[in-house]
């Protein structure tokens, strides 16, 4: 049966694929891990595997592929699966739609304005082992924070941050992810304005860039972008992403498939 979805390969999203895979290999259990999360995040919602493989089709993702990962993930706790009929649909477990919602904030939210939040700065013998959500290390020995309201023994205020201590916030390597990421994301978001796609592209363009910003996003401690605000080298790859997913709406479950049964 054509589902449609092999047209999802247009060329836009030959060349966004072909930067962003540049950057990291596109591993198809985490592949699948993005599809759930964006348009069946609860565990009531269900996907059949005849959507799952044309869904993944346009990343060249297999049919011996799909399987070996969707067994990977029901073994680790992410998914659970029922028979529906002669085929197999998944659902989130409890544990993967508790996970899905701890990072969708991180994945979805606004960018930040402004230069951040005021800083909390604790000193420890081993910080690393002190380590908390929501902090950062600079150096083996300080650990910072977003402030609390209520105040903090030690706090500067954004303004007085100095510039040193702002520049140990982001490793090298997040910087040139980030810059990567943006490189490619500045070449897709003006095209997405002129170019005529097919639904079926537009879907798989969202989730080749969903995908690979919930990797980049997740990777990186959430302290930085809270902390450094506008300065943060990941801002303008919100600003992209958030434009994408703006020119390019989640689906719906139902609609897509309804296209799948046709």
């Amino acid at each position: 049966m054509n589902t449609g979805f092999e047209t999802g390969a247009s060329e836009l999203f030959e060349t966004t694929f072909t930067a962003l895979h540049a950057q990291a290999p596109l591993k198809t259990w985490s592949l699948i891990v993005t599809v759930f999360g964006d348009i069946a995040p609860a565990k009531e919602e269900q996907i059949d595997s005849q959507l799952l493989a044309a869904l993944t089709a346009p990343f060249g993702v297999k049919p011996e592929a799909l399987r070996v990962a969707l067994h990977r993930l029901r073994k680790d706790g992410w998914l659970e699966a029922v028979k529906t009929g002669r085929r197999s649909a998944y659902h989130l477990s409890t544990t993967g739609q508790a996970l899905t919602q701890s990072a969708y904030e991180r994945i979805y939210r606004a960018a930040q304005t402004g230069p951040g939040a005021d800083w909390q700065i604790e000193l420890f013998e081993d910080a690393a082992a002190a380590g908390r959500a929501r902090t950062a290390l600079i150096g083996a020995n300080i650990l910072v924070s977003p402030a609390p309201a209520t105040g903090a023994p030690l706090a500067l205020a954004a303004r007085d941050v100095p510039d040193w201590m702002r520049a140990a916030l982001v490793s090298p390597e997040a910087q040139a992810d980030f810059a990567g990421y943006v490189r490619a994301l500045e070449g897709l978001a003006p095209a997405l304005a002129t170019a005529t796609l097919s639904q079926e592209a537009r879907v798989a363009l969202r989730f080749l860039v969903l995908h690979h910003w919930r990797r980049i996003i997740l990777r990186q401690p959430e302290a930085p972008e809270l902390l450094l605000g506008e300065d943060w080298p990941g801002h303008r790859a919100r600003q992209l992403t958030l434009k994408v997913f703006q020119d390019l709406p989640r689906a719906k479950l139902s609609d897509l498939a309804a296209q799948t049964a046709a």
